[in-house]
C-alpha cells in the first residue's frame, strides 16, 4: 500500500477492542507530537453517513456525486457514485499535511501488507490462531481485552508495553520512508528485490547500501535525462537512450536544423 506517511491498522473482529485500541491510543501518539488521521471501515451493506431529508442529501439525490458541508468547527466530504481506493484516500489525506493513519478495520487489505503495521485484537485463542497464519510482517501486537496468555497482549495490564511497540513501528517507518524517498520508486527489480522498498528496508537494516540500487548507479551514464518541475525523473538506460535518440530525430527533421547526435539539448514545456 503506497503511501508517504506511516500506516497502521487496527483489525480484528467486531468487539474484540479495536476501537477501545484506538481511542486510547490516540492520545499517547498525540503526547508524543504527530498528528493523526483515523479510516474507520464500515461494513454494514447499505450505510450512509447522511441524514435522509437533510439538504446534503437532497444536494446527493438531486445527482450531485461530491458534496461537501463546512461550517466553522469541521468540513465533512460525502463522496456518492465515485470509486475511490484506499490508496486514493490515503494519498488525499496526506496531502492534508497529517503525520500519521490509522485504520480500522480492512483486515484482506492489509493483512499481508509489509508495509502496514498491524496491531491485531483477539476475542479468543481460536481467533488468535487464524490470525497469526495469515497476518504478514510488520505486526506489531496481539492484543485482547482480557487475559489470554504470554503472546496475547492484554490492554489493561499492557498497554504500555503497546505504545512502545507502535512508537517503534512508526519510528522505523519514517526512516525507511525517508529511504525510499531517495530512490527511484521504479521497482525495476534489478537490484535483486521486488520493490524498491525492499531494498530501502534493507537499508535500514544495514544489510544493504543505496548504492545497490542500478538505476542510481547508471544515472551519471545516461545521454538523457527528463527534468519536472526540477525534480529528476528516473530513468532506465534504455529508455534514456530511447528518449536521446526520438528527441534528435524529431529536432533534425526540423528546418535549417543539423544534429551531430552528441549536443546538450533542452526542451522547456511553459505552462499556460
Amino acid at each position: 500500500m503506497r503511501s508517504n506517511r506511516p500506516v497502521l491498522a487496527v483489525i480484528g473482529r467486531k468487539s474484540s477492542g479495536k476501537t477501545t485500541v484506538i481511542e486510547r491510543l490516540i492520545p499517547e501518539l498525540i503526547r508524543k507530537g504527530f498528528s493523526i488521521a483515523t479510516i474507520k471501515h464500515i461494513g454494514h451493506e447499505g450505510f450512509s453517513i447522511d441524514r435522509e431529508g437533510s439538504d446534503t442529501w437532497r444536494h446527493s439525490a438531486a445527482g450531485a456525486s461530491l458534496v461537501v458541508a463546512f461550517s466553522s468547527k469541521e468540513i465533512s466530504m460525502i463522496i456518492r457514485s465515485m470509486k475511490i481506493s484506499l490508496e486514493e484516500i490515503l494519498k488525499f489525506i496526506t496531502n492534508l499535511g497529517v503525520d500519521l493513519i490509522i485504520l480500522e478495520g480492512f483486515s484482506s487489505a492489509v493483512l499481508e501488507d509489509k508495509s502496514v503495521g498491524k496491531i491485531v485484537c483477539v476475542r479468543n485463542m481460536g481467533e488468535y490462531e487464524e490470525f497469526k497464519k495469515r497476518v504478514g510482517n510488520e505486526l506489531i501486537a496481539f492484543c485482547s481485552l482480557c487475559s489470554l496468555g504470554e503472546h496475547i497482549l492484554d490492554l489493561e495490564r499492557d498497554f504500555g508495553i503497546l505504545v512502545e511497540r507502535t512508537l517503534d513501528f512508526i519510528k522505523k517507518r519514517i526512516k525507511v520512508l525517508e529511504i525510499l524517498d531517495s530512490l527511484p520508486k521504479l521497482d525495476c527489480g534489478k537490484c535483486g528485490r521486488e520493490k524498491c522498498e525492499d531494498l530501502a528496508k534493507e537499508v535500514y537494516d544495514g544489510l544493504a547500501k543505496i548504492e545497490d540500487c542500478i538505476i542510481l548507479k547508471t544515472e551519471p551514464t545516461l545521454n538523457a535525462k527528463i527534468i519536472i518541475d526540477g525534480k529528476n525523473v528516473p530513468l532506465q538506460p534504455f529508455v534514456s537512450e530511447f528518449v536521446r535518440k526520438t528527441v534528435l530525430g524529431m529536432v533534425s527533421s526540423l528546418k535549417n536544423v543539423s544534429i551531430r547526435g552528441d549536443e546538450k539539448l533542452r526542451i522547456e514545456i511553459l505552462k499556460k
